[in-house]
């Protein structure tokens, strides 16, 4: 699930009691662009992060982090795949 990274909120403490991985997004900030919208929006105050459960697991409650080029690059990949 991808969520705005701000750790102080209510809702993460909540999250972070069952999920498995908390993945901080590095290397910049992931606009969001409403459907039907074609140009980006820099509205976004703060970076974003994953929150990410396993099913039929204990959770391990791990932070890590991956470069978001990283992640527009597996995006690009799949979009390439699909066209």
């Amino acid at each position: 699930m991808l969520v705005p990274n701000d750790t102080s909120v209510g809702w993460f403490k909540l999250a972070y009691e069952t999920v498995d991985e908390v993945r901080l997004i590095m290397g910049g900030r992931i606009q969001f662009v409403p459907a039907g919208v074609r140009e980006k929006n820099s509205s976004n105050p703060k970076g974003s992060m994953l929150l990410i459960w396993l099913p039929f697991i204990t959770p391990r409650k791990t932070i890590t982090t991956v470069d978001k080029e990283y992640l527009f690059d597996i995006g690009n990949e799949q979009l390439r795949e699909i066209a």
